[in-house]
């Protein structure tokens, strides 16, 4: 394993964890030769001349041996510059000279995880992560807790960081990549785990299956969800999944495959709104309106988030001339729902119906965009999925 935080510190501003070492000019105690390196050690700092820096603590802790500050800011110097077996040896003779430094064991704590020496770091680390404030330092902390305790046998720890990291800072690009990091491994081991202990369950036929669609080869995937019903008939959401897939399809009997597996699936799970949401698809395929109505007025009630159903009705209220009403539900759903493209799309249809041009080119713009978004963001979560899952196709096939 190697911890691979280090490679951003030259983002760090490590000047400013060395700012509370500058306080050692000031002391008036402190020997002249010792103020004069110290104001050195500063306007290196300034200037983000770290071997400047590196000299002149070292110049400090020659003449003073016992001054744990200067210990500490040549350590955290030394972490910076990638130097971590030279920053435990100093961090650790700052401690030894005041045992209750912070910042020397913060940074001995990611200086001994820089080394893979995670055994020491992990306590050293989850003592101040719990406590440090949201900034550039707890972020380090925690991002350097988390490469430790992911490669531990147990996963709790490393998930529990997680969700601290994600709450303190949210829709950070490096929490979420090592999460994904986290949860993908995560995936891969317990993946591994299911196709070795129960290799012809039902649940490695669903998995098998899950990978096939997500690399659209829906032929194997339809093969492998049945498999999976074969084992246990009455398991939720295969009948739906596979009826959805026959919609992805091109023949003139998708419709009437897809909605003998959705009404399966109604068996097995009555409250299922999505099934409902499906046929409702299928009837206004079919240009039944009074067979797709009260499906999708079903499927509202059984799930009322469901933006789908709607935007179903509201088709529906087009389709019989009633564009106001239609533009009326919609309005609130897009109040509600933001950024739900198809709502968009729709009431663009309505405020045309009713006239309204310019309302109607407002919709069309936000639908443009939000579609755009919606594509591309589709594309990178498939790479992902394909990325995480690919692995276990192999191993699943009959």
């Amino acid at each position: 394993m190697t911890i691979g935080i280090g490679k951003s510190r030259s983002l760090l501003p490590f000047f400013v964890f060395l700012l509370d070492f500058y306080s050692l000019a000031a002391q008036s105690n402190s020997p002249d030769s010792i103020s004069q390196h110290t104001q050195k050690v500063e306007q290196a700092l300034r200037a983000s001349d770290r071997a400047g820096a590196e000299r002149e603590y070292r110049q400090i802790v020659a003449l003073d041996p016992e001054n744990g500050q200067a210990w500490t800011g040549l350590g955290v110097l030394l972490y910076g510059e990638g130097k971590s077996s030279d920053a435990v040896a100093a961090l650790e003779h700052a401690l030894r000279v005041d045992p209750g430094a912070k910042n020397a064991e913060i940074f001995l704590g990611l200086s001994e995880a820089g080394l893979n020496d995670c055994g020491k770091a992990v306590p050293r680390l989850n003592r101040y992560f719990a406590s440090e404030p949201a900034g550039k330092l707890g972020h380090l902390i925690g991002l350097t807790l988390l490469e430790c305790e992911a490669e531990a046998p147990d996963p709790l720890p490393a998930i529990q960081t997680v969700g601290r990291l994600k709450q303190l800072y949210p829709g950070d690009e490096d929490v979420l990549y090592h999460s994904a990091e986290l949860y993908t491994r995560l995936w891969n081991q317990n993946a591994d785990e299911l196709m070795t202990k129960h290799p012809d369950s039902y649940r490695v036929h669903q998995l098998a299956g899950e990978v096939y669609e997500a690399k659209n080869d829906y032929d194997q995937a339809i093969r492998e969800y049945t498999l999976a019903l074969e084992r246990k008939p009455d398991l939720p959401q295969m009948h739906y999944r596979i009826g959805q897939l026959y919609l992805h399809q091109d023949s003139e009997e998708v419709d009437d495959k897809a909605m003998k597996e959705f009404l399966l699936e109604k068996s097995i799970d009555p409250d299922s709104a999505v099934t409902d949401l499906a046929m409702a698809g299928i009837e206004m395929h079919r240009h039944n309106l009074d067979k797709a109505k009260p499906l999708y007025q079903e499927a509202a009630r059984l799930d009322p988030g469901l933006v789908e159903s709607q935007v179903g009705l509201a088709r529906i209220l087009l389709e019989e001339h009633d564009p106001a009403s239609a533009g009326q539900l919609l309005q609130a759903v897009v109040a509600e729902h933001p950024d739900s493209a198809e709502a968009h799309y729709v009431l663009m249809l309505a405020y045309r119906g009713q006239k309204k041009m310019t309302e109607a080119a407002e919709q069309m713009s936000i639908f443009n965009r939000l579609q755009t978004e919606r594509d591309e963001s589709f594309q990178n979560k498939m790479n992902a999925l394909l990325n995480g899952k690919s692995a276990a196709v192999g191993a699943t096939q009959k």
